[in-house]
């Protein structure tokens, strides 16, 4: 079972998959499969039956650019495609609600940060993570 099969399943049904082909560099803040199976299932159902809020929740893992842990460690907060603000913690270690697990897996068109969490954008209400 691949770890991220939600995460991809996500991002390609609302068509981020090919806004990242397209332009570039991103960074990926990928969430783990666990990350997303913890939430309550009807939250899981919701989310992936709401298209408008599957993209803010999902779009709030993309970085416009490339930005290498060094790069996060040095920020307090950084924008995501979706144009939120995601606070950065404890020395690049934390971003949003979420702990990095690995760091700096390079792409071709970017890079990828694994981690432990949903990060939900303020901006999407009456959804519990």
């Amino acid at each position: 079972m691949n770890a991220f099969n939600l995460f991809l399943e996500g991002i390609e049904a609302v068509k981020l998959t090919e806004d990242l082909k397209d332009k570039g560099p991103f960074t990926i803040i990928a969430p783990v499969e666990e990350a997303i199976r913890k939430l309550p299932e009807k939250t899981i159902f919701k989310l992936f039956h709401d298209k408008e809020v599957l993209r803010k929740v999902f779009s709030n893992h993309i970085l416009p650019g490339k930005h290498s842990s060094f790069d996060l460690s040095h920020r307090k907060s950084i924008p995501t495609l979706e144009g939120n603000m995601i606070e950065i913690f404890q020395n690049g270690e934390k971003i949003g609600s979420a702990n990095i697990l690995i760091k700096d897996i390079l792409g071709t068109n970017g890079v990828i940060h694994i981690v432990d969490n949903l990060m939900v954008p303020d901006d999407v209400f009456d959804f519990q993570v």
